[in-house]
């Protein structure tokens, strides 16, 4: 297995929605407000039902309800639009994975992050998410690695300290 792995993808907004379903599934946060959503709607709909006969707290319900249960459809159009505002969105990225840091490149311009700048990584169906903070990640899509190299990245994560989220 090389020291150094260099792979090719393209940062498409259907990558980059992927990523962000990913990301925003593993937040319990959104869950919670999903559920408290459907509570909500429910809630919601009796008083329409005349369980109770006040209206406004009904449409209050709904309209809380249906932001609870919207929200991570919410957060990943929002995310998705600052996306589209990237310097590489749409580009061609070449992305060199060694044991002392990340290399990223496309065209002329570029950068590389030692692996101590990033605070955690998951390793999810659409590929690795490399966490600065919370909400701040890079990703490496699955399917721009071969199986060997998926694993030796995962070794060179482990290796760097970087923590499993």
């Amino acid at each position: 297995m090389p020291e150094t792995i260099l792979l090719n993808y393209r940062l498409s907004k259907d990558l980059w929605r992927e990523f962000f379903e990913a990301h925003y599934s593993c937040d319990r946060s959104l869950k919670m407000r999903y559920l408290w959503g459907v509570v909500c709607i429910v809630i919601g709909a009796m008083g329409f039902g005349g369980l109770y006969a006040s209206p406004p707290i009904a449409v209050l319900l709904l309209a809380t309800g249906f932001f609870g249960v919207l929200s991570k459809h919410l957060l990943i159009f929002k995310s998705l639009r600052a996306a589209c505002q990237h310097p590489y969105f749409g580009q061609e990225l070449t992305v060199s994975v060694s044991t002392a840091e990340i290399s990223v490149r496309s065209g002329n311009s570029g950068y590389s992050q030692p692996w101590d700048n990033f605070v955690g990584y998951r390793r999810l169906e659409p590929g690795f998410l490399l966490y600065h903070d919370q909400n701040a990640f890079f990703f490496i899509p699955a399917a721009a690695m071969t199986a060997g190299y998926a694993n030796r990245v995962e070794q060179i994560l482990v290796a760097a300290a970087v923590e499993k989220l």
